[in-house]
């Protein structure tokens, strides 16, 4: 089951917060939510929560001074989401769209919730998943490269990159190096203080030639560039452990060969872009690669001449990541 929740109103209008199975976020005000909107007066500072599970998606208003809204009816405790509906929070309004049609079929339509009579109702949890409608199975294949890292296949048939990322940050935080130009949009406008990787240029110079570093807390809906990103040499996903400070700075080192006495490279390294990162992390040198994902726990990428797969690499626990989210090792043929 995917979730996608567009924010329908306001500053992020026509951005995307996805959701795998199993995840839950909060939107509120303030950045004590996953999903901050500071821009929303009426919003309190952690408003709502929405919230999967393997068969269904769930709303709660986390006691919220103005209250939580699903098509026009104000909510008073936990509440089916289904594919359609409108929700509002202060003033801001979204649009849910639910991929589940086992889920659709299973479930009865949602029956009429009254507004609250007290004014901080108690919350409900969300009901068990029910067994008829279990997840699909997933699969990987799994190979040994030449620069000794392990590298793991998937069909984006059967799970969206995107998704996949989702299901990752649950367990490593996520970092996206993005090229707009290939994606062929601007930055968003509620990107705060682009991270250049090509820092050496002036800020006016490396807007319009470098990629940008981009953390997951920086940006709404940043799952949408991975969809926006994939297949357009636009776009490489990295999951870490390390402070965001720490990777932006080795990063830069990384794409940077020798340097002049000024400080700007005399060569650079495009690991940045997917068609060069791939052969890099399949082919090149074990102690090149060691350097280059030193810190990193593992890379989500294309490769050109496989656009229906998506490639994730890293050292030995890259398959366990895996398995933890429910994939399930294909079996070799012959």
């Amino acid at each position: 089951m995917r979730v996608i929740v567009k924010i329908a109103t306001g500053p992020g209008a026509g951005r995307k917060i996805l959701l795998g199975p199993r995840q839950t976020v909060k939107i509120g005000r303030t950045e004590w939510a996953d999903y901050p909107f500071p821009a929303d007066g009426q919003m309190s500072g952690v408003h709502c929560s929405i919230e999967t599970d393997d068969a269904g998606c769930f709303l709660k208003d986390l006691q919220s001074a103005n209250g939580t809204f699903v098509n026009g009816r104000r909510i008073a405790a936990a509440t089916e989401l289904h594919d359609g509906d409108q929700i509002l929070a202060g003033q801001t309004q979204f649009t849910v769209q639910i991929d589940s049609p086992q889920a659709a079929e299973l479930r009865p339509a949602p029956a009429a919730v009254a507004a609250p009579a007290v004014e901080k109702p108690a919350l409900c949890a969300a009901p068990a998943p029910s067994p008829l409608s279990a997840a699909p199975q997933l699969h990987y294949s799994l190979e040994k490269c030449e620069s000794g890292l392990t590298l793991c296949r998937g069909a984006v048939g059967e799970i969206p990159p995107a998704e996949l990322a989702i299901q990752f940050c649950q367990i490593y935080p996520v970092y996206l190096i993005v090229d707009f130009r290939n994606l062929g949009a601007a930055p968003p406008a509620e990107l705060p203080d682009p991270q250049y990787l090509f820092d050496w240029f002036p800020a006016d110079v490396a807007a319009r030639v470098s990629p940008v570093i981009v953390a997951q807390q920086d940006l709404l809906g940043w799952p949408s560039l991975i969809e926006e990103g994939w297949g357009k040499d636009a776009m490489v996903c990295l999951f870490s452990k390390q402070e965001k400070t720490a990777l932006v700075e080795h990063l830069r080192r990384s794409v940077r060969g020798k340097t002049r006495p000024d400080g700007s490279p005399e060569s650079m390294i495009g690991y940045c872009w997917p068609s060069v990162l791939a052969p890099l992390l399949l082919h090149f040198t074990r102690e090149f690669v060691g350097q280059l994902l030193s810190g990193i726990e593992a890379v989500l990428v294309e490769l050109p001449d496989l656009p229906d797969t998506w490639q994730v690499f890293g050292g030995g626990q890259v398959a366990s990541l895996l398995q933890q989210s429910g994939f399930v090792e294909e079996e070799r043929k012959g």
